[in-house]
């Protein structure tokens, strides 16, 4: 009975003596398959641009983000969120365009110094303005990009953008200046509101100095300074308008009033012609939303023309085919040569005649069993069905 215990003990001791000296070796290194592959970045970045220029753009979004998720350290990072807006700018509506907002805001944020962040800022705007309506409806809109031109226009004071955003500024205020101008003229017209009609007023003279109904509001608001018995006001008003407005339209009724009020009648500063401003059609056109905006649709990076930016062009482009190895490889090796002459493959011997062995009737006839040969087409079309 001991020796069967014993030989029992001894067993056990040496099945964990086993297991002990096997856990003592070297530990098989674990493949992490889902590891980031170093270039894979950039192939999936060009992937989602190609898709993006073909107008698939919730599937470029989609590559765009692995990009971002999968590769924190990559260079492409910061131009896959600039796609990314980039897409919702170019697929356009209302709800794009503020998806886009919210992406170039994301991008200005995290990458305040990024060479495009000029562009970035002016695209914000031009998301804005492709959402603004007609002067005389909401004006939300118009305030919100003037606030971001006049906010760009801060900060890029040596950017090569700058023009544009001064000419977009103006287009804006000009929208601003007839959308306060109809609202002054119903108060002061049909509600005889002069006080409100006022308070319109001073704002297009202070905020709008290059509206082109300028000359008309200092008028009007010289009009409603002597309804409410403040002619000393409104012969400021006058003055103003006689001096820098001499050709207007308005200029005459200025100084008939300043005569009325024994004002003296200033001396034009200039000579310029009459302010110029929409006609007939033009007016019609404003009325239903066409405030004439130069608005570029393209988006930073990406172009509706289906070509990328120089940014994207100065990065590395992926290896060639032919240099490559696996599918790559073996799809450049079925490639042909389109530039290479075509080689002829000669005819069997059978089916070789001569000239002279041929002759009209059996090209007749040729001709004739070809056409028998030839199945009738068939008719497409609903009409076809039944044929």
């Amino acid at each position: 009975m001991r020796c069967r215990v014993s030989v029992y003990a001894l067993s056990v001791a040496i099945l964990v003596l086993a297991v002990g000296l096997s856990g003592c070796g070297s530990k098989d290194k674990v493949k992490n398959e889902n590891a980031p592959i170093p270039g894979r970045d950039k192939e999936i970045y060009e992937q989602a641009s190609v898709k993006a220029r073909k107008g698939r753009y919730d599937e470029s979004r989609l590559l765009y983000n692995v990009v971002i998720s999968t590769y924190p350290d990559s260079e492409y990072l910061p131009l896959a969120k600039l796609a990314i807006a980039d897409s919702f700018y170019l697929e356009g509506g209302t709800s794009n365009l503020e998806q886009a907002i919210g992406g170039y805001k994301d991008f200005a944020q995290y990458f305040p110094t990024h060479p495009r962040i000029c562009d970035v800022k002016h695209k914000i705007a031009h998301s804005l303005m492709r959402q603004m309506g007609a002067y005389n409806r909401d004006a939300s809109k118009a305030r919100q990009a003037e606030f971001q031109l006049k906010a760009a226009l801060q900060s890029c004071q040596m950017s090569a953008f700058k023009p544009q955003i001064e000419s977009d500024l103006k287009d804006v205020q000009q929208a601003l200046g007839l959308h306060e101008l109809d609202i002054a003229r119903f108060y002061i017209n049909n509600r005889q509101a002069y006080k409100a009609g006022e308070s319109r007023l001073r704002d297009i003279i202070v905020q709008y100095p290059f509206f082109s109904y300028y000359d008309e509001s200092l008028y009007l608001l010289g009009v409603t300074l002597i309804e409410q018995e403040q002619p000393e006001e409104a012969s400021e008003y006058f003055t103003k308008l006689v001096r820098d407005y001499p050709n207007s339209e308005f200029s005459k009724k200025g100084r008939d009033y300043l005569e009325k009020l024994g004002k003296p009648l200033p001396t034009p500063s200039n000579n310029d012609p009459a302010p110029v401003r929409p006609g007939y059609m033009g007016k019609f056109g404003l009325i239903l939303g066409n405030n004439g905006l130069d608005i570029s649709r393209d988006g930073v990076l990406l172009s509706r023309e289906g070509t990328e930016k120089d940014e994207v062009k100065g990065l590395a482009k992926p290896s060639d085919a032919s240099g490559a190895t696996g599918t790559r490889a073996i799809r450049a090796s079925t490639r042909q040569n389109v530039d290479a002459p075509a080689v002829s493959q000669p005819a069997p011997a059978a089916a070789a005649q001569t000239p002279a062995q041929t002759t009209p009737a059996a090209d007749n006839k040729s001709d004739s069993k070809d056409k028998k040969e030839k199945p009738p087409k068939k008719k497409k079309g609903i009409l076809g069905i039944f044929k």
